[in-house]
């Protein structure tokens, strides 16, 4: 027999394309259906009933093109090393004489062959098609070799994960449930470790990190994103690093790898501890994650679920590396891991180093602060219009300080159950040594008034964290007033002039506007379209007396809001409502009552108009019947903003 034999082997080539050679088949078989015929088919489609938006042909049958990327490179690998997990077939592979790097090398190259070949006959077709038909308003030659590089490069990614588990385990059904497990672990264990900080460390921030673009943590969730975001060149580097890297891992391992270890559920030995209280570990912070919700937070459920987490993970764990269920007396592994985490929990709460920091004033350089979805956005469209801006004046400083100090005073309260009206408030303080420190907590806002009041009046503020003060002008293409809702009307301006002296207002009624008024007036939509079907919304309150004036001097209010015109009656119960009912179920207690008011004043029902509030925690509530298509809006009042009539029917 020859010492020397040529790097690809026939006879195994031959071997690996009759066993493996099928999935390849299947996967072009996929691409061909999902993307050159589909474009015949829209090319052949006079109608254009089904025409995807240009320049991205992920769109093109999205859901089965990432049903393919993500499920044949695992397929692919598992069926292409099931020989390392029969102990016949391990035997006879490795008693050729063959060294072990190269039987690696024969079989994991092949398989790249596999899955790269379809997607280039494709690539092929495509540009076909495109050359040959006019396709060139749906998508250019960039964009199919974009697609054909983005799918590549993520196939690649995912088969060599799976080749890399394929090392670690003796059971092919193992290595295809670990090897989805090894790409969703990075975002999973993120959000998982975020969530559960957020249970046990007050103020941390977990929403804040889990909206920080978490999909990129794994191909299979970003592979998931790309009908709405592209595949950026860097992140593709940085696949193709991981790509080389789990390649050299494999071969590694592959030849560390005793043949003995086929059919065992881990293969090295001293790995089986860490597959075991990771296990362990996961399960727990799921475990407490699912009670902590489904018990709307209640703290001893929560430890409930950490605890049977635990017992599961560790159990389970056990069962499948010693391949039977009598494993319940191994548990004094479980015992020692419970109680070092309970110490580990106990000790960061009486430490409280994390909970209890507020930087001192003079190490403050800005700060951010606010009760919106807009401070951990990273929407590149709308992220600019609603991230506010850091806060530098010393004013606001201390404000957001005193009401952070106060926060933490009030910890045991504001750790109770949430209700409806608990409200999230992000604070990120910029140091002067360049650090940050970031805290999220969940309020009742009523609670703190006295702390909001000074923060929310401030100019400052104002214009930080408002999108209306951040709006360009010039990238207005109409303003809408009105025209939803109850009224159908609505005033549409689109004169460059007219715009700018109502967004002009519209900033003077916003610096102009108090605290209490903020949180306690509804008003009409302001819908300004931006373009490429991009828009921003804003409100038209009552009192937005500027803006009513300007409107009035057109002769544009009666159009731009509801009037006692468009109000049949109105029907008012004393009484506000705790909870968050149904509408259906207010509006008919409403009806209901016996001791209702029904008006039909049209004096009386502007002024109501003008007064009514959407927080339902009021005094008196109240259901405006519209003539338009039987709308009707349940509203409220509070004592002070109660009309007198009101008041007086009800002394």
């Amino acid at each position: 027999m020859p010492s020397r034999m040529s790097w690809f082997n026939k006879e195994i080539l031959l071997q690996i394309g009759r066993s493996t050679g099928w999935v390849s088949i299947v996967y072009f078989l996929g691409l061909l259906f999902t993307l050159p015929i589909q474009l015949l088919m829209i090319y052949s489609d006079e109608t254009k009933s089904y025409y995807p938006e240009p320049n991205n042909l992920f769109l093109v049958n999205f859901t089965f093109q990432i049903g393919l990327i993500v499920i044949v490179p695992v397929i692919l690998a598992v069926f292409l090393f099931r020989f390392l997990h029969v102990k016949q077939a391990s035997d006879l592979m490795h008693s050729l004489p063959l060294k072990r790097e190269r039987i690696f090398h024969q079989y994991a190259l092949t398989g790249m062959v596999f899955l790269i070949l379809p997607v280039s006959v494709i690539t092929f077709i495509i540009l076909l098609i495109h050359n040959t038909l006019d396709f060139s308003n749906l998508f250019s030659v960039k964009d199919i070799f974009y697609w054909a590089g983005s799918t590549s490069v993520i196939t690649l990614l995912l088969y060599t994960a799976a080749l890399f588990i394929a090392m670690m385990t003796g059971m092919s059904i193992v290595q295809a449930v670990l090897a989805y497990v090894f790409l969703l672990f990075p975002i999973g264990i993120t959000m998982l470790v975020f969530f559960n900080l957020k249970i046990v460390l007050y103020g941390f921030p977990g929403d804040y990190f889990l909206n920080r673009q978490l999909e990129k943590l794994s191909p299979i969730t970003y592979a998931a994103v790309l009908d709405s975001r592209k595949f950026q060149w860097n992140d593709g580097m940085v696949y193709i690093l991981l790509i080389i890297v789990l390649y050299g891992l494999s071969i590694f391992f592959y030849k560390k790898r005793n043949l003995e270890a086929a059919s065992e559920a881990i293969a090295f030995p001293k790995i089986r501890s860490v597959f075991k209280y990771g296990i362990t570990f996961c399960m727990m912070l799921l475990g407490g994650s699912y009670f902590q919700e489904v018990s709307y937070g209640s703290f001893s459920w929560t430890i409930f679920g950490y605890v049977i987490g635990a017992v599961i993970g560790f159990l389970g764990a056990e069962m499948i590396l010693r391949k039977t269920w009598r494993v319940f007396g191994r548990i004094k592994g479980l015992i020692v891991y419970l109680a070092v985490t309970a110490v580990l929990v106990i000790g960061v709460h009486i430490l409280g180093f994390y909970e209890n920091k507020v930087p001192e004033e003079e190490q403050i350089k800005t700060v951010l602060f606010s009760n919106q979805f807009g401070f951990y956005t990273n929407d590149e469209i709308y992220g600019d219009y609603y991230r506010p801006l850091p806060m530098k004046e010393k004013a606001n400083i201390e404000a957001v300080r005193r009401l952070h100090q106060q926060l933490l005073s009030d910890k045991k309260v504001n750790q109770q159950k949430e209700n409806y009206q608990s409200v999230n408030f992000y604070i990120q303080y910029e140091l002067k040594n360049g650090s940050k420190v970031t805290r999220e907590y969940s309020v009742n806002e009523r609670l703190y008034e006295d702390f909001f009041k000074p923060i929310y009046e401030s100019k400052e503020y104002k214009l930080s964290s408002n999108e209306i003060f951040k709006l360009k002008q010039n990238k207005i293409k109409t303003l809408t007033i009105g025209g939803n809702g109850p009224v159908s009307r609505g005033v549409t301006l689109s004169n460059s002039n007219d715009i700018k002296e109502v967004i002009g207002a519209l900033r003077k009624d916003v610096l102009a506007e108090s605290y209490e008024d903020s949180r306690y007036f509804k008003g009409s939509t302001i819908e300004v379209y931006l373009g490429n079907d991009h828009f921003l919304s804003f409100e038209f309150k009552p009192i937005y007396h500027h803006l009513t004036e300007w409107l009035m001097q057109k002769e544009l209010l009666k159009d731009a809001k509801p009037s006692s015109d468009d109000v049949t009656h109105v029907l008012v119960a004393k009484g506000g409502t705790e909870n968050p009912k149904d509408i259906e179920i207010i509006k008919s207690d409403i009806e209901k009552s016996k001791d209702t008011m029904d008006v039909t004043n049209k004096g009386q029902i502007e002024q109501m108009l003008n007064n009514a509030s959407a927080d339902s925690n009021h005094e008196y509530m109240a259901v405006f019947y519209f003539g338009s298509a039987h709308y009707y809006e349940v509203m409220f009042f509070d004592e002070k903003h109660a009309p007198e009539f009101i008041k007086d029917h009800y002394k």
